[in-house]
């Protein structure tokens, strides 16, 4: 039962408030989730807030508050954390002796688990937690989103104030994770629920409907695009269920390209990277154009934050895909526990299943069968054909399978069958037997994760003892399905219905290729082939870094492709491999592949950019080869990773006719888009043009998706524009920054980190090594993505906050968006960040006091209308109203704006600057008040640690507040906690700054 956990009786603090706030894009969803839950307890309780997280969902962003306590996580390398809060606790998460949790291997990936200390009596606890996840799609290719469980628990007032987790879930050490996440999340009392969900197509939606609760689908009055709708509950929340929302796209089975700017213009990025200790060191001795590109290219995946993520999206209609059952491919390989456990009744139900299965194959399949206990012993050294002499041998074996193999060891045979190198055309499909548990679950689990693009398990659990953690797990993260088989249930009617599921049309060997021009360099992910099954999708991701400004002469026709391929034999690895094209011509090689790139009339003169969208299936000759990752023959000479060419762009005609869909696109659209960061870009290839026709436009950069269906070779594509993107957000955007502007950024980064951590395990395997270069990679990432890997873990940071509010509750939507290490150097590049308070303390008056001016505002770099939106003074938002000429921020979108705005400088307000500035400023004391209060709130949050030298500047300008009678009948208080408030969100962009609690007392001075 996850939410915050009392941890001497663990049992369930009562949740007050619950506030979901949410965002899909594409198949990508961002979610920030405010939790407000209440200590009832006379006395002081530890706490410990877990919870879960779905399976592709990454923890972007945690903030809690316990009275003037605020508790962040920040990443770190896990060899470098000295006092690490999860201990004494065995594998499965069991704490011992009265120790703390520990995780597993999969555990770290699925569940977040925060240490908040100690929580006062009645004391009300504030827990901010974002995340960003991708989406499975629905067999239809439609998208299901439901609200955490965590976040909108079921209530049962029958039960006590706090809820105990039952006695299941109890050990003689302490209380079992594992069995406790399986508990259903309930609170006692009724508490409130809001629930918001912003969606943004790339295409029309064909419908919106949820099979749990009322909703209101309205359009986005802020929005753009008739893409755009919000949804919300129409009626009360009921407390039965999570809220789940089914959405229909027009056009689910058409590849999509959204793209998400960096956080930098180029300007701010060369900056950037000037202050690098890599590019520093790398210049010293050559500082050409050449090698600043080469050290862009090596720091890429420590820049992700900074750059465009495009991100692909492709779910394929293969359900309306038939074919002969006689053609269908795959591996199938059947991993039987043999184990002492299984003797008796249990072995000999999977000896009769295992007959019918074995006569349900079809000749096109490869198959084995490997029996584990404490060791493993395979039928065949590598899959066979299905054949006579095959099926015999198969049946014979089988008779003689005995329970007589010792314990239970699945992590060994597992990792064998992963190691076995892929067979064109044939998935692999994985049918795990087993009545038992093993004491590596979450290291099982976590093998099979990161094998989960190209392997299918379906698991059968047969009788009461065996770990459900560990079928369902399985399962699951590689998209199969997971049966149990109760006493005296037949096991062939589940082994046969997962067969059915497995023997459909599947696209194998697929890969994405990029097209971009030669002045890009890009950061490709995943790597490596994978399997879609009918209503599967494909996820591609392309980080792309604009490096024109450093080629002297860029040649604008001239692309590259870069392919995302990986040799599963090898565990050397690239991210990409590039193949220079000329415009206009047809290269070729002595394999007779052939590679077409066409450019289009010059447009460049017309007013509008016209941009198109369709979906090709393209049939191969049948005669030609088309060569995969795993066929040996595609490899070229030294290095087994680099293809030489592309697939044959040949026999491009089709029987069914396309549908092309035009857009016309303002030129100057694009600038405009500040609020919604992304936008599709389309691209037209007539189904019955021989060749490929002409690119319009900017439309200069392709995505084309290849793979075998049913053996045979078939291919998608889109185009899109790439350069109304490399500018980066702009100082005006970063004011109005959008709450949802890096979700393609965080899953890019954890995919690219998933790259990182498969090419150290195989480094390791083949070539003997520690992996340490890949695993430092990986770390490099994380850091700078703050999203976490399996080197690395959340350090907790205690800070102290100067005033007792509800900032978590009241500004929490969107506060989150950003990864803490924005601000902060990449990968650890730590420098001394402590802001110069000379500026600011400059602008003091003889009395102490501050004025509320343009200076003021570049001295703190945060502009006047902030300052006036957050001012606690009336007369500063009714001015703000009178003198903007844009409506301004409603005042709670102000605040969480804030925080962006420490990065961008603000440009003066020419209506501050005028020569009676001094005179207006005296004769407003709400001004004066708030400028003070404000300068000292700065000082405290941003230049703490030259407390001493600005402690008597502090004590003179608070000696000014404390004599002062504060305007609208305000106390001083309230004054002062608006400006700390103000100064807490922007604190959170920058890990370097501490909260400290600062005494400049002047009777002691």
């Amino acid at each position: 039962m996850p939410g915050l956990i009392n941890k001497s009786k663990w049992s369930a603090l009562p949740l007050s408030i619950s506030d979901i706030s949410s965002c899909v894009r594409g198949y990508t969803l961002a979610m920030t989730a405010s939790l407000t839950y209440e200590n009832i307890e006379d006395h002081p309780i530890e706490g410990i807030f877990i919870y879960p997280l779905d399976e592709g969902s990454v923890v972007v962003g945690f903030e809690a508050m316990i009275g003037s306590q605020i508790i962040t996580v920040q990443v770190k390398d896990k060899t470098k954390i000295d006092d690490c809060f999860f201990d004494c606790c065995n594998a499965n998460g069991t704490p011992q002796n009265g120790g703390h949790i520990v995780l597993d291997e999969d555990q770290e990936r699925t569940v977040l688990v925060v240490s908040l200390g100690v929580i006062p009596p009645l004391e009300t606890i504030n827990i901010l937690v974002s995340t960003s996840s991708e989406l499975r799609t629905l067999p239809k290719g439609g998208i299901r989103v439901t609200s955490p469980p965590v976040c909108s628990p079921r209530v049962q007032r029958s039960v006590k104030e706090e809820q105990a987790f039952s006695p299941s879930t109890q050990t003689a050490s302490g209380v079992c994770l594992a069995a406790m996440l399986e508990e259903e999340t309930i609170n006692s009392i009724d508490y409130e629920f809001n629930f918001h969900l912003e969606i943004r197509g790339p295409y029309l939606l064909a419908g919106v409907e949820s099979p749990s609760h009322a909703i209101r689908a309205d359009a986005d009055p802020s929005a753009r695009s008739a893409t755009n709708i919000v949804v919300t509950l129409a009626d009360k929340y009921t407390y039965d269920c999570p809220v789940e929302i089914l959405i229909y796209p027009s056009e689910p089975h058409l590849p999509h390209v959204l793209i998400e700017d960096g956080d930098m213009t180029p300007e701010e990025y060369d900056e950037h990277l000037k202050g690098r200790s890599d590019y520093i060191k790398a210049t010293k001795k050559d500082c050409s154009n050449e090698k600043t590109v080469d050290i862009i290219r090596k720091r890429l995946h420590k820049d992700i934050l900074h750059n465009p993520v495009v991100m692909l999206n492709f779910c394929p209609n293969l359900s309306s895909t038939t074919s002969d059952l006689r053609s269908i491919q795959g591996e199938f390989i059947f991993l039987i526990d043999r184990s002492g456990s299984m003797s008796g009744v249990n072995i000999n139900r999977v000896k009769d299943a295992m007959v019918v299965i074995l006569k349900s194959l079809f000749p096109a399949c490869l198959f084995n069968i490997v029996g584990f206990g404490s060791k493993f012993k395979t039928l065949f050294v590598t899959s066979q054909s299905y054949n006579e002499e095959s099926l015999a041998l198969a049946c014979e074996h089988v008779k003689k399978i005995r329970a007589d193999m010792g314990g239970t060891n699945i992590l060994a045979p597992l990792n064998w069958i992963l190691r076995q190198p892929m067979q064109r055309g044939h998935p692999r499909l994985l049918f795990l037997l087993t009545d038992g548990a093993v004491s590596n679950t979450g290291k099982v689990i976590e093998l099979l994760r990161s094998h989960a693009r190209f392997t299918r398990c379906y698991t059968f659990g047969i009788g009461q003892g065996v770990c459900r953690r560990l079928v369902l797990g399985l399962a699951a993260v590689s998209r199969g399905t997971a049966e149990f088989l109760a006493e005296g249930e037949r096991l062939q009617p589940k082994m046969i219905k997962s067969l059915k599921k497995s023997m459909t049309s599947v696209l194998t060997d697929i890969s994405i290729e990029w097209l971009y021009p030669e002045t890009k360099e890009i950061l490709l992910s995943p790597v490596g082939v994978s399997c879609l099954f009918p209503g599967d999708r494909l996820i591609g991701y392309s980080v792309v870094c604009d490096t024109s400004r450093y080629h002297s002469n860029p040649k604008s026709d001239k692309r590259k492709r870069y392919s995302m391929m990986r040799s599963n034999e090898s565990a050397s690895s690239v991210f990409y491999h590039s193949q220079e094209e000329d415009a206009g011509k047809v290269s070729s090689d002595g394999q007779g592949q052939m590679i077409f790139f066409c450019t289009g009339t010059d447009t460049a003169t017309s007013p509008r950019r016209r941009a198109y969208s369709t979906n090709q299936i393209v049939d191969y000759n049948p005669m030609k080869k088309a060569y995969t990752p795993s066929d040996p023959s595609s490899v070229v000479g030294k290095n087994p990773l680099r293809r030489a060419k592309v697939q044959e762009l040949i026999g491009q005609t089709h029987p069914d006719h396309g549908i092309s869909f035009h857009y016309m696109l303002p030129s100057s659209l694009a600038p405009l888009l500040n609020f919604i960061t992304i936008l599709m870009l389309w691209f037209s290839l007539d189904p019955h043009a021989p060749e490929f026709k002409a690119s319009h436009g900017k439309g200069d950069c392709k995505a084309v998706i290849s793979g075998l269906l049913c053996g045979k070779p078939m291919r998608w594509e889109v185009a899109f524009d790439i350069q109304p993107y490399l500018k980066g957000r702009e100082r005006e955007e970063k004011v109005h920054e959008d709450l949802w502007n890096e979700t393609f950024h965080h899953l890019a980064g954890s995919s690219i980190i998933q790259d990182f951590e498969h090419m150290a395990d195989k480094e390791c395997e083949i070539e003997h090594g520690s992996g340490r270069r890949y695993q430092l990679y990986a770390i490099h990432t994380s850091k700078a993505c703050n999203i976490l890997s399996k080197y690395t873990a959340f350090a907790w940071q205690f800070k102290l906050s100067l005033s007792r509010t509800r900032l978590l509750t009241k500004a929490a939507r969107g506060f989150m968006s950003r990864s803490q290490s924005k601000i902060s150097n990449s990968v650890g590049e730590s420098e001394n960040d402590n802001k110069d308070y000379i500026p600011l303390v400059s602008l003091q008056l003889s009395c102490g006091a501050f004025m509320l001016d343009s200076a003021l505002c570049d001295a703190i770099n945060v502009p006047m209308d902030k300052l006036k939106w957050t001012s606690p003074f009336t007369s500063h938002r009714i001015s703000l109203t009178h003198e903007l000429v844009s409506p301004p921020l409603s005042p709670i979108n102000s605040l969480h704006d804030s925080g962006r705005e420490s990065e961008s400088e603000i440009a003066e307000t020419p209506w501050l600057s005028s020569p009676g500035i001094l005179q207006r400023a005296v004769q407003d004391p709400e001004g004066m008040v708030w400028a003070t209060a404000v300068a000292l709130a700065w000082l405290e949050h941003s230049s703490a640690s030259y407390f001493i030298e600005w402690e008597l500047i502090a004590a003179k300008a608070s000696m000014w507040l404390d004599e002062q009678i504060i305007p609208e009948g305000r106390d001083l208080a309230a004054v002062k906690a608006a400006a700390n408030q103000l100064f807490i969100i922007l604190r959170h962009w920058d890990e370097n700054l501490q909260l400290n609690m600062l005494c400049y007392n002047p009777n002691s001075m």
